[in-house]
């Protein structure tokens, strides 16, 4: 493993712990569950009941496989890991009456997340808690779960993983060159995945093949186009309630796809503190799949 002082980490099994390094290798399944208000919502689970509470959300267009080999080495590592289907994604329903504004998604996350008794006993409906529940956040789930603070829950840790800093022309553009569309069966967006993603692994082929024939196109459009510039999430972390969580950053670079420029770097990190911004290099946009072994690392060091 190496750093440089902005934290920039490379990694092998050989720097993780053992016990991690082996679920990574040799990922169990999780227990897929359903958790929370109402009809509930979808989870899969990994870990003891009785260890910290940790939550992993999604980006747009996938589901909560996405974590399928980060979800076991982080229950290895001691913590009881639930990851959700978010809105109009994986076993969600498709329904058009999800909110897509992050504001009013977070509402609903925090909603959930105390029905499903993930910040302890001491949380109570509008209470502004700082619970030893840690989260973390992938992309449109990065941005989302950083306003967790102003909906009045503030996880003990809050960890973003490449939350994008683009301007809405930026975003706009996206959806109209989109590399990802909905698919009617699993053979034809498995075939599509492995051309497009050579180097991924068959479990990461799986699990965005099955993401791409579940998740709601209207609702994804209307969160990319929707939400004006995307800013990292750090005007939502500026909130007064930000202060009781402590705030982390882990981002691919952004000459290999990542979402964050690099002059955007040095401002976040003079807002979340140096030590709490760390580049996995080499990655892209999505640094659990190509780069498991540094992506899990840094969480380990943001969990601390």
């Amino acid at each position: 493993m190496s750093t440089t002082p902005l934290d920039t980490i490379r990694a092998s099994a050989a720097d993780l712990p053992a016990a991690v390094a082996a679920a990574l290798a040799d990922p169990p399944p999780g227990e897929d569950g359903v958790l929370g208000v109402g009809d509930g919502w979808p989870t899969t689970s990994w870990g003891r009941a009785a260890d910290p509470p940790l939550l992993l959300v999604h980006g747009v267009t996938s589901n909560a496989l996405i974590w399928w080999r980060i979800g076991p080495a982080l229950a290895a590592a001691g913590y009881r890991v639930t990851a959700i289907d978010m809105p109009g994604h994986g076993r969600q329903p498709r329904t058009d009456a999800w909110s897509t504004r992050f504001a009013d998604t977070a509402q609903e996350l925090a909603k959930f997340i105390r029905a499903a008794g993930l910040t302890g006993p001491e949380a109570r409906e509008g209470a502004i808690t700082a619970p030893a529940l840690s989260v973390v956040g992938h992309s449109w789930g990065a941005m989302v779960t950083a306003h967790l603070p102003a909906a009045g829950l503030a996880p003990g840790r809050l960890v973003l993983i490449d939350p994008p800093v683009l301007t809405h022309a930026r975003m706009v553009a996206l959806t109209e060159q989109p590399t990802e569309r909905t698919y009617d069966t699993l053979e034809a967006a498995t075939t599509a995945v492995r051309l497009a993603n050579p180097e991924w692994t068959d479990g990461d082929i799986a699990a965005k093949a099955r993401a791409l024939t579940e998740f709601n196109p209207d609702l994804v459009l209307a969160v990319l186009r929707g939400n004006g510039d995307w800013d990292g999430g750090m005007a939502a972390l500026r909130h007064p309630n930000a202060a009781a969580a402590s705030a982390w950053l882990i981002r691919g670079e952004w000459s290999m796809g990542g979402f964050i420029p690099e002059a955007k770097v040095p401002k976040i990190a003079a807002q979340l503190g140096r030590d709490h911004v760390i580049t996995i290099a080499g990655a892209p946009h999505s640094p659990q799949r190509t780069h498991p072994e540094a992506t899990v690392l840094a969480l380990l060091r943001a969990l601390a």
